[in-house]
């Protein structure tokens, strides 16, 4: 009876200890996901909410002769985003920033909303909006939400952000162009290492874009490759803009373009490729 007691006692021992090993490594693992590590891993996970959905805010909007400026956004009368400070500047988002930072997103009520977007007050001069829109979303979905335009027209660009991953192999990638002045016949987006540097896609036009997200093979486990971007004249080999990067497996990532052509003024504000992480 003793030995069995013993025994009995050593096995929940051994359980307990084992399920706090678990709970920590469990822990462990989510501590490095939602940091956004970018490796070969499950993509990042988000609980999905029945009543919300899941907004990414971008600003892109050039400032009147190019004096750019934060924003802030609202949604219902309620602050959404967060603030940034820079020295000197009002509190806000920066142009070419964006709330969240990298795989993160921001929840926001289903349904119909009302979207203000506004540059904050200073000392001295009172806030001031840049545009009031509907935000329609729905529940357990992702978006992103662009501030685009050049002074004094500005406007959003809303896309719904499908993050299905059908081939864990494969990184998914897609292409939004915001150049406001955009030339006719729009860019050209090629991936110069991959298919001798083949169009993926071709003719973009300002605000327009694929909004789905395509597979690209991913070279190597390790991912030590880098690829390079580019953004071109539509059918030449004319570099507009470019950007370096190491594509993941599993992961899901927007590329897009904003700038003015020909800089506002000029030699700023000239068209940029950048990216971020959506998954």
């Amino acid at each position: 009876m003793v030995l069995k007691t013993l025994s009995l006692n050593f096995n929940k021992e051994i359980k307990m200890k084992n399920k706090i090993i678990n709970s920590l490594f469990a822990l462990l693992v989510l501590g490095f996901v939602s940091c956004g590590e970018e490796s070969n891993m499950s993509p990042y996970y988000q609980s999905v909410t029945e009543t919300n959905a899941k907004v990414k805010f971008e600003h892109v909007a050039i400032g009147p002769s190019g004096t750019n400026f934060n924003v802030n956004w609202f949604i219902n009368d309620t602050k959404t985003s967060g603030a940034l400070t820079t020295t000197g500047l009002p509190l806000g988002i920066a142009y070419g920033g964006q709330y969240p930072v990298s795989i993160n997103y921001a929840l926001v009520p289903a349904g119909n909303n009302t979207m203000k977007v506004e540059i904050p007050a200073t000392a001295t001069v009172p806030a001031a909006t840049v545009i009031t829109k509907p935000l329609v979303v729905e529940a357990g979905k992702n978006y992103t939400t662009f501030l685009v335009g050049t002074s004094p027209n500005y406007t959003d660009f809303t896309v719904n952000d499908d993050l299905t991953v059908t081939d864990p192999t494969k990184a998914y990638i897609r292409f939004l162009n915001f150049v406001s002045n955009t030339p006719t016949g729009g860019y050209d987006f090629s991936i110069k290492e991959l298919n001798s540097n083949a169009v993926v896609y071709s003719g973009v036009g300002y605000l327009t874009g694929n909004k789905a997200f395509i597979p690209i093979t991913v070279v190597g486990d390790l991912e030590a490759t880098t690829y390079e971007f580019q953004m071109r004249a539509a059918g030449t080999a004319t570099v507009i803009a470019k950007v370096a990067f190491t594509p993941r497996k599993g992961r899901v990532y927007t590329f897009y373009s904003y700038g003015y052509v020909g800089g506002l003024p000029a030699t700023k504000n000239l068209p940029t490729l950048t990216y971020y992480t959506n998954k």
